[in-house]
């Protein structure tokens, strides 16, 4: 990606942050007491000592980036305040879904507070940076304090940041930032030549987060250059896109996530949900791939 392209993303970005101010501020509810809510347990990994359900849930859905249109996106941001994302994210509790996946971005941070605040329970967060990268530190520090164990640096970084040296320039420095917060080190990443220079590189980075999915949507150049260096990731793999955005073929939810968890090196998923009623479908789809899973190993 060329530098003037890359300046076109991180304005686009900017662009829609501006508009989750604006967002914030329709359709605010008020504020419901705390109720209990009961967990069942999910079929869960463990990635650098932080426990995780295999589904994450994702949260380009919620937060206005579809992949599909300006229009959609719009909508989204219109409708989904911080206070009904955190009805979304009650009901995924009940569904013993956990973990949240997303950016260091308002909307959702609030959101996080106010889920916790109705169900006593604070999602274990998987933060990633967002934006300019001049702010990283900043974002670091803001990810750390709403409760992030984990950092990863945005996808678009790490397909377009420029070479110096044989390495990616500031990832390392990144790195350290993260690392110096108290928080685990991570990247996204959309590109197989990429992620086969992070792998070769030796970078203190403890989970990949890349997209992998049946119509190679987001892996680039080809699903198979990708699926070439994600089985061989000696780093655990969360995928993310595992539905193509919503590109699925109708009523084939469940053999787009067999699939996707049939990929060597995948332990978790991350799910973009647009509303609870998705999140309970995904979910008992999930359990039961596992369930066959296991009793394939057994």
């Amino acid at each position: 990606m060329k530098e003037t392209k890359r300046r076109q993303f991180i304005k686009s970005v900017a662009g829609a942050m501006a508009l989750s101010v604006a967002a914030t501020t329709n359709g605010v509810e008020g504020e419901q007491p705390t109720k209990k809510v009961s967990i069942p347990p999910f079929p869960s990994v463990s990635i650098a000592g932080v426990t995780l359900p295999r589904i994450i849930i994702g949260t380009n859905s919620l937060l206005g980036w579809s992949h599909t249109s300006l229009g959609r996106d719009r909508w989204i941001r219109n409708f989904y305040t911080p206070e009904r994302i955190a009805e979304v994210f009650a009901k995924c509790l009940e569904f013993g879904l956990t973990a949240v996946f997303g950016p260091c971005y308002p909307p959702l941070l609030q959101a996080l507070d106010i889920t916790e605040k109705r169900t006593g329970v604070r999602l274990t967060f998987i933060g990633t940076t967002l934006g300019d990268p001049a702010n990283t530190r900043e974002q670091i520090k803001q990810l750390k304090d709403a409760g992030a164990k984990f950092c990863l640096l945005h996808g678009g970084w790490a397909d377009s940041f420029p070479i110096e040296n044989g390495r990616i320039k500031d990832f390392d420095r990144y790195f350290a930032f993260i690392r110096e917060a108290g928080l685990i080190p991570g990247t996204a990443c959309h590109r197989a030549d990429r992620l086969q220079m992070l792998i070769d590189g030796n970078y203190d980075c403890e989970v990949f987060a890349v997209p992998v999915n049946k119509i190679g949507f987001y892996m680039r150049p080809s699903r198979e250059a990708m699926l070439e260096v994600v089985t061989k990731s000696p780093k655990p793999i969360v995928a993310i896109k595992p539905l193509a955005s919503g590109r699925f073929d109708e009523d084939r939810i469940e053999d787009w996530l067999r699939w996707t968890f049939s990929v060597k090196g995948v332990v978790a998923a991350a799910i973009g949900f647009m509303n609870a009623e998705e999140a309970e479908e995904d979910a008992a789809i999930a359990r039961r791939i596992f369930a066959t899973h296991a009793q394939r190993r057994e």
